[in-house]
Parts: C-alpha cells; sequence; structure tokens
C-alpha cells in the first residue's frame, strides 16, 4: 500500500461543445439578422410608398385647387363682362328713352297712342316673321300639305345592327 492511485485522466463531452452545436448557433443567429434586415427593408420600402402616394395626391389636390380657381376667376370675369354688358345696355336703354323724349317733347307729335288707358308705340309698318303669310315654320309639300319627305334624313343602319343582322 505504499503505491499511490494513479488514476486515468478522464474527459467529459460536457466540458466542450460540438462543433456542430456551433455552427447550429452561428447559422440560426444569422437566419435572425437577415429577417430582421430583410424586414426593415419591407417596413422602408412600405413607408416611401406610402409617402409617394400622399405626395401624389397632394400634388392632384394642388393642381385642382389651382384648376377650381382659375375657373373662379373665369366666371367672376364673364359675371364681371355680363354686367357691364348689361349697364351699357342699361345706358343705351335710358339714352333712347332720354332722347325719344327730347324729341317727342320739341316735335309735339307723339309717339305712342293711348289704347285702353295704356300706351303703346305706334305700327311702324314692320310685321314680324310669324305674320307674314304665306311659308309656315313646317316643311311641306307644296301639292299635300304634308311633311315633305325629300327633307328629312334617311335612316341608316348602325353598325351594331349590321352586326345584330349577321350574327342571325
Amino acid at each position: 500500500m505504499g503505491q499511490p492511485v494513479v488514476l486515468p485522466k478522464f474527459e467529459l463531452p460536457g466540458d466542450r461543445r460540438h462543433w456542430a452545436v456551433k455552427t447550429a448557433w452561428i447559422a440560426g443567429g444569422l437566419l435572425l439578422i437577415s429577417v430582421i434586415g430583410l424586414v426593415a427593408a419591407m417596413v422602408n420600402h412600405q413607408t416611401r410608398q406610402t409617402q409617394a402616394h400622399i405626395a401624389k395626391a397632394e400634388a392632384i389636390a394642388k393642381v385642382k385647387a389651382e384648376a377650381e380657381g382659375k375657373v373662379a376667376m373665369a366666371l367672376a370675369a364673364v359675371a364681371a363682362a355680363k354686367a357691364e354688358r348689361e349697364a351699357a345696355v342699361a345706358a343705351k336703354k335710358q339714352n333712347a328713352e332720354a332722347m325719344a323724349a327730347a324729341a317727342t317733347s320739341t316735335t309735339g307729335a307723339s309717339a305712342t297712342t293711348a289704347v285702353n288707358g295704356k300706351s303703346a308705340k305706334a305700327s311702324s309698318g314692320h310685321r314680324g316673321r310669324a305674320s307674314r303669310g304665306g311659308k309656315g315654320t313646317k316643311l311641306a309639300s307644296k301639292s299635300t300639305g304634308k311633311p315633305d319627305a325629300s327633307k328629312t334624313t334617311s335612316y341608316r343602319p348602325d353598325a351594331i345592327d349590321d352586326l345584330l343582322k349577321k350574327m342571325k
């Protein structure tokens, strides 16, 4: 018993990781990093698309507002021109009435006659279109009094009617 007992050195497998486990951890980490990068790229792309859509909608709204402003300005110009034209017509009418009143007062002849207590202009000998005898507004044949068939447009079938006839 005097000799010391020498025990062999045992290396247990749990002391160090196996190389396949290390490789799996590295592959998993790289996969996680790539998924995070892909998601970040997708979110960035979606954000840019949304911003582009909003910018396009704002540009359309701006153009539409400018067009509506131009239309409003054109309508205002038309209204102003119409008011100016009406004012000019009213001024001409007033001027004509003043000249007629001046003419009647200087000559002593009255241009109006009293009819049933109302004042009306005297006939100037000019008759309107409707009071002229002869031609009416309707096109009529001289012999029959019926509308003239030669003056009406003839019926010409459309392309759709032609296609329907071909299909039968």
